[in-house]
């Protein structure tokens, strides 16, 4: 594979063979002045993640731009691991993978074909096997729901962005499952003291904004349809997947953190904590940038989620019947 291709996906095998056959020394890639371009770089790339949420590319215009691009990778890497964050290492990974995600769209199919071999994912044309497919498919999706797509003696149909979504998936998991486990080698918090301190200063004014902005919460202020379905998860019942969806955005609008969310879907049979935590930081921005809004209770009835009271009359959504309720107290 060609310098090019391997700074666009710098986390497959074949790049980071390329880095190590270069033989370079951490004192050099951390302080020679030949690597600086590749430092500067993977100090944006970490602070793009988490200001951003996605990683911008550069001009790739000969074989040094390409070079920089690619150490810049392992360099943005050693800095997330250095300031020890389990929520920038999610944003981290999730932004590297979209990044893949915006060119494996335009690439040509036996491209990704071959990216996907590197993650076992079993591709057959337009088709993908049904395990890999439910293993990375985000399924919190409607529109991806297996029963949703043409299914045939094993494999789902999927078009080529389709293919690409379901990579990007696998890509996070493996970016993420690699963070997890490194250590960062004293010289990096030596050479980036200044940038690690920066962020980790951000992370904490972040974590006392969301500590104010959630308050007191109490149960019995909640809307009927969101009691239901949170003493149905509870309780250990399958809720659907709109049903998920739905207490998901009610409780991130009223203040609720992901690690409260998460708890309260530890009861649920199927319950994943890894894949959970994705979904519910999918749905409340938290690493994908986009907050899902709370259904109106229309949409909500049409699921066939409503359990209205007399104290329902006249409201239209969950959510001004929870700031109602607390206005009277």
């Amino acid at each position: 594979m060609d310098l090019f291709k391997l700074a666009k996906y710098p986390f497959i095998a074949e790049a980071k063979e390329w880095v190590k056959n270069e033989k370079v020394s951490i004192d050099e890639i951390l302080f020679d002045e030949i690597y600086e371009r590749a430092r500067v770089r993977g100090i944006e790339r970490v602070r793009q993640a988490f200001e951003r949420g996605f990683i911008s590319n550069v001009a790739l215009l000969n074989e040094i731009d390409c070079m920089m691009e690619i150490f810049s990778y392992p360099i943005a890497r050693m800095i997330v691991v250095a300031i020890d964050n389990d929520y920038l290492l999610r944003r981290y990974a999730l932004a590297e993978a979209k990044k893949a995600y915006e060119g494996l769209k335009e690439e040509e199919f036996e491209f990704i074909q071959m990216i996907a071999k590197e993650f076992d994912i079993e591709l057959d044309g337009n088709k993908i096997h049904f395990v890999d497919y439910l293993k990375y498919a985000p399924t919190w999706d409607i529109k991806w729901k297996l029963v949703n797509k043409k299914l045939k003696a094993g494999y789902v149909f999927i078009r080529k962005n389709e293919v690409a979504r379901i990579l990007q998936e696998a890509i996070r998991k493996k970016i993420y499952n690699e963070l997890v486990n490194l250590f960062a080698p004293p010289e990096v918090k030596k050479a980036f003291k200044d940038e690690i301190m920066e962020i980790r200063n951000k992370l904490i004014l972040k974590q006392k904004k969301e500590e104010i902005r959630k308050g007191e919460i109490k149960y019995e202020d909640f809307p009927p349809c969101m009691q239901s379905l949170i003493s149905a998860i509870k309780s250990g019942l399958n809720v659907p997947h709109v049903g998920r969806f739905t207490i998901v955005t009610f409780l991130n609008a009223i203040g609720q953190s992901v690690d409260e969310i998460l708890k309260l879907f530890s009861s649920s049979p199927d319950f994943n904590e890894e894949k959970t935590r994705y979904q519910i930081e999918h749905i409340t921005g938290r690493i994908s940038g986009t907050i899902y809004a709370t259904p109106k209770c229309d949409t909500i009835r049409t699921w066939g989620l409503c359990n209205a009271t007399e104290e329902c009359r006249g409201i239209r959504h969950p959510l001004i019947f929870y700031k109602r309720k607390r206005r009277r107290k």
